[in-house]
């Protein structure tokens, strides 16, 4: 029987003691450290840049980006790359460096005289000489540690002072404060002895610079108008101004300005103007319109001709049709393939290729080309084309031109798409490690994929893989009467797990979607129907376990940031062919209906849904990224109807309750919501912040009364809540000996922290902190404190603090994380902060003849990939 306290893991000292040491190590060596140490004579440190300003609509940080002299970047408010710059002597750096450098250049001319001696033979018999190339000289530990990994001191420069403060009132000045006026303030601080003999000793030179800005009253617009030769582009501002960004009161800002550019551009170009550029759109302003105010002009025109300025009749004033539209897959010509260039012609459209005939099928391909001939150009449309043909990820080079050169008119434009096809197809093998809860296991799995399946742009992947792990036991158990699937505890893993999977993927819609007009905005954005097969089958140390999926779904995208998802057919069968009797044994007793119906056979088929929301794009700058995933998960509900309708007989279990099967099997019946979180803020550019907040629903009714293990909800992990094991959180306040680590529940509520900093080169740093837990909906008779209670669910959940170690590759990363329960919700409140006596602790265990002593809980987390 579980007792009513968990036993504590055991924790050796020289893991605490060796924490402690380095924790020690760590900040005596930064403490003796002084910022100031590699600050030459005369010159200061800086130390900080404040801004005081009076302009209530000017952000700090915004201010703060435009000085151009800032201080040494700080980890948790330490300048630890200035300590790491300090911490090497750089007169023995430079007599490393010029000995290492002076060992290199001897080895390269003692390398050139060999190679110049091999060329000499090369050319006796007639063969071409090699060129020389001198080895690059390798930097010593110190130059690296120095140049590389630290970070110089930051030194007072008048000269970027000022041009900061000619920085700051330009700035000003474009955002309407003509009449603001930029000072700054130069601290100084140093400490001086004088020892006996007189002699002047300077410490700690720092410096701090205060810029302050007395914005004054800013410029605002009266009013506004445009001036344009052409009717039909004067027409369209007409009918756009409600659009506009230019609003009379507003402040006179050049970002706004900017943006209104922008649109004006956008504007014109998706109407059919091709050379349309934002340099034709010029402002005049106009500052004696009264008391702060400004009368602004907008003119479309050529800026620099030096006569007539206007549009009309110009290319930039000129509104192109397509003519015609020529795709070209032909590639690049080899020696070994010189198959000449043909022709196709489809809907209008011309194909040129190489060979028999095309690679790709015409309809397939002109398909995902969104441009039509005959209809007036629109730039929404050729970047729709562009995106779709660069997303189906089988062309190494996408380029679109247009000629109006070579037209029947004017006004025509011919469309030129140059495709350069990739390697159609691939395999690879990869191994690797895995680490669940602390239970290590190897796995090794075989790719495939071809990316142009029977010439239809679609793609198959199919992937292979075998993996094995050691496993504790449900049941605990080391006798031999067991079931036959159960592993020898002689050998080093106890659990096998392997299963093919089958991916199918296309780039269009293969099946209309109900209740969607096909030629609605659904059919303009990126879609993709996704077919997805598996089969999974495990054998663990209690019970041997089998899943077959089928699911079948759209994936569509609008722009770069947001992504729908539907699955219609979500198809899930696992059956548990064998459980051991220990195991048996284990949930009879545990009188747990929960565990009882999570290991039998039972179907889940429905539906799911979900919407992605991502701003975390390649090269992106900004210091602000989010992520939004919310889901919804059905299941039961059409095949509890059907059988209602069909009057089924239904079947009863042990515990009394009448359900429906299909095919034989119990499907379950539940509706799942969940979401997920996530904001990304850069500090500088060694560190950053992140934050993310998931929570999660299940509801189970009907025909199965509980969630299936598959869709529950876990806490602890990698990737969670670090400093638990897997599945071995919760649920609620419920306290158990930790003899099986799948511990699910109906509700989670998580929230991260993680502070992230670059160390030395690749090695990264981290800081964590984790909350949440895991509950069920209605309290669980066998599992005590796992209900959900508004009232004091607060008081339930776990926290977990902690650090980490990565290794950034680029291509991927390795994480470790060391965590800390710092409070747990299976001690007795009261107890279950860490700094909190334990004193009940002890006595619970003492009351059943144990002996036990609290010991800090550290959970060691390996991963691949960072958490979230």
């Amino acid at each position: 029987m579980p007792q009513d306290h968990p036993i504590p893991r055991k924790v050796t000292d020289r893991l605490s003691v060796l924490h402690g040491m380095i924790l020690l190590a760590v900040v005596l060596s930064l403490s003796a450290c002084s910022s100031t140490k590699r600050v030459p004579e005369g010159h200061y440190l800086l130390t900080r840049t404040p801004i005081v300003s009076d302009a209530a609509d000017l952000s700090n940080s915004e201010l703060l980006s435009i000085v151009k002299q800032k201080p040494n970047k700080r980890v948790l408010g330490v300048p630890l790359y200035l300590y790491l710059y300090n911490m090497a002597d750089p007169v023995k750096t430079a007599r490393k460096k010029n000995l290492s450098d002076s060992l290199c250049a001897v080895e390269n001319i003692e390398r050139e005289k060999r190679v110049a001696e091999r060329n000499i033979k090369r050319e006796a018999r007639g063969k071409k000489p090699k060129e020389f190339s001198p080895k690059e000289c390798p930097k010593t530990r110190r130059v690296w540690w120095r140049e590389d990994v630290g970070e110089a001191p930051v030194l007072l420069d008048s000269a970027l002072t000022h041009r900061t403060l000619a920085q700051l009132e330009l700035y000003l000045l474009k955002e309407g404060y003509f009449e603001a006026e930029v000072s700054d303030t130069i601290m100084l601080s140093r400490n001086i002895t004088v020892d006996a003999q007189g002699d002047t000793t300077v410490r700690n030179p720092k410096a701090v610079v205060e810029y302050r800005i007395k914005a004054g009253y800013p410029y605002t617009l009266c009013t506004w108008n445009w001036r344009v030769n052409d009717p039909r582009m004067d027409s369209l501002m007409t009918a756009n101004k409600e659009a506009s960004l230019l609003k009379a009161g507003m402040r006179f800002d050049s970002d706004v300005l900017d943006l209104e550019r922008t649109r004006i551009t956008t504007l014109m170009r998706q109407q059919g103007y091709l050379f349309f550029t934002r340099d034709l759109v010029i402002y005049d302003a106009d500052t004696a319109a009264g008391d702060h105010e400004i009368d602004l002009l907008m003119r479309l025109e050529h800026p620099m001709a030096r006569a007539e300025r206007g549009l009309r009749g110009t290319p930039e004033g000129t509104v192109y049709r397509i003519e015609d539209i020529r795709v070209d897959i032909s590639g690049k010509p080899t020696q070994t393939a010189v198959a000449p260039v043909d022709t196709l012609q489809y809907n209008g459209s011309w194909l040129f290729y190489r060979g028999k005939h095309p690679i790709y099928r015409p309809r397939a391909l002109f398909n995902q080309v969104r441009l039509r001939s005959g209809t007036t150009y629109s730039q929404t449309t050729m970047d729709r084309t562009y995106r779709r043909l660069n997303n189906l990820r089988i062309f190494d080079r996408v380029d679109i031109t247009f000629d109006t050169l070579n037209t029947a008119a004017k006004d025509l434009a011919d469309v030129r798409i140059n495709l350069l096809p990739s390697k159609r197809q691939n395999f690879s093998t990869e191994g690797f490690g895995t680490n669940r809860g602390g239970f290590l296991g190897t796995a090794v799995s075989f790719s495939y994929r071809h990316k142009n399946l029977l010439r239809s742009l679609g793609s198959i992947s199919t992937q292979m893989t075998l993996g094995f792990e050691a496993q504790q036991s449900f049941s605990d158990r080391s006798n031999t009467d067991v079931a036959n699937t159960d592993v020898s505890r002689g050998v080093l893993f106890n659990t096998l797990e392997f299963g093919p999977e089958v991916t199918l993927r296309f780039p269009r819609f293969l099946l209309p979607i109900p209740f969607v007009d096909p030629d609605s905005w659904v059919k303009s954005w990126n879609q993709r129907t996704t077919v997805t097969a598996l089969y999974n089958y495990q054998r663990r140390p209690d019970y041997t376990r089998s899943l077959a999926k089928i699911s079948f779904g759209y994936e569509w995208n609008k722009g770069r940031t947001r992504t729908f998802g539907l699955f219609p057919v979500d198809f899930n069968l696992i059956r548990i062919p064998t459980l051991s009797d220990a195991f048996l044994d284990f949930i009879r007793t545990s009188n747990d209906a929960v565990l009882r119906d999570s290991y039998t056979d039972h179907v889940i088929t429905g539906a799911r849904a979900s919407y992605t929301w991502n701003t975390q794009q390649a090269g992106t700058t900004q210091r602000n990224l989010f992520y939004w995933r919310p889901s919804i998960q059905t299941s039961g509900h059409l095949m509890r109807l059907l059988n209602r309708m069909t009057d089924q007989a239904q079947e009863t279990d042990t515990a009394g309750n009448s359900y429906y099967t299909m095919a034989g099997v119990r499907f379950a019946q539940f509706v799942k919501v969940e979401q997920d979180f996530r904001y990304y803020r850069t500090i500088h550019s060694r560190s950053s912040m992140v934050f993310r907040a998931a929570a999660g629903v299940g509801v189970p009714f009907g025909n199965l009364d509980v969630l299936p293990f598959e869709s529950s909800f876990f806490g602890g992990g990698a990737n969670g809540m670090r400093a638990w094991r897997a599945r071995s959180l919760g649920p609620g306040s419920y306290r158990a000996p930790l003899l099986a680590f799948d511990r699910i529940g109906e509700i989670r509520m998580e929230g991260n922290a993680e502070y992230r900093f670059k160390l030395i080169g690749y090695v990264e740093g981290a800081l964590f902190a984790d909350v949440g837990n895991i509950w069920m909906l209605k309290e669980n008779p066998a599992k005590p404190g796992s209900g959900f209670e508004w009232q004091d669910f607060y008081s339930e959940l776990a926290v977990g603090t902690g650090l980490g170690l990565r290794l950034n590759f680029d291509f991927f990363l390795v994480r470790f994380d060391l965590g800390l329960q710092t409070k747990d919700p299976a001690l007795r409140p009261g107890e279950r902060w860490i700094f909190q006596p334990k004193d009940r602790f002890a006595e619970d265990f003492a009351a059943n003849g144990v002996e036990a002593t609290y010991r800090p809980q550290f959970n060691f987390n390996l991963g691949i990939g960072y958490p979230f």
